[in-house]
């Protein structure tokens, strides 16, 4: 995150914890988005995402006066909504059965990215064949893949999201890049 955003964060944190409600719509403005994206990485379930993302901001502000202890915002508030998702989905699981979960908890695999690089950089044919190749990728490579290139969270952020160790991190997104790389080599080859 570039350093004049975690100055505006912290100093919209500030103007929070004062009960400047202009600063929490200012926070939800800028991080909606980014939050309903990740959310939906996790279900389908539109109207759960909003719910989940309004509980975070809601509990955000019933919190304000902690809100010194948040060293990166962004981070927070993404580890906040994939709690609250993950959360609002096991309660559904122990109504309803869902068959989706792997390695814990579902990652859907459409990137925004991935849209970008399609419309900018490459042609129709090159975008189809790196959706192929990002399905081959197990939930877990995904999503690493997601919060590292797409939110920029570091190793330590990213290990902490991913309830796994740093180094776990490290040795996951390596093995993904390797693994994306052969992938990507293969479909060319075969062509």
């Amino acid at each position: 995150m570039p350093l004049h955003d975690t100055h505006a964060d912290q100093n919209l944190l500030q103007q929070l914890q004062q009960s400047d409600e202009q600063a929490l719509a200012a926070l939800m403005k800028k991080y909606y988005p980014d939050l309903y994206s990740y959310g939906t990485r996790f279900t389908t379930d539109a109207g759960l995402v909003k719910d989940c993302i309004q509980e975070v901001f809601i509990s955000l502000w019933q919190r304000r006066h902690n809100g010194g202890a948040i060293l990166s915002l962004k981070y927070y508030l993404l580890r906040a909504v994939k709690n609250k998702v993950l959360k609002s989905l096991h309660r559904l699981a122990n109504n309803t059965h869902l068959d989706d979960w792997q390695d814990g908890h579902p990652f859907l695999q459409e990137f925004p990215v991935e849209k970008l690089i399609i419309e900018k950089q490459i042609s129709e044919e090159k975008g189809m064949a790196l959706r192929k190749t990002l399905a081959q990728l197990s939930k877990r490579q995904q999503e690493v893949i997601y919060l590292k290139f797409y939110h920029h969270l570091d190793h330590a952020q990213i290990a902490e999201l991913m309830n796994i160790s740093r180094q776990s991190v490290y040795n996951l997104l390596h093995e993904t890049l390797q693994k994306l790389r052969a992938l990507w080599q293969a479909e060319f080859l075969t062509r």
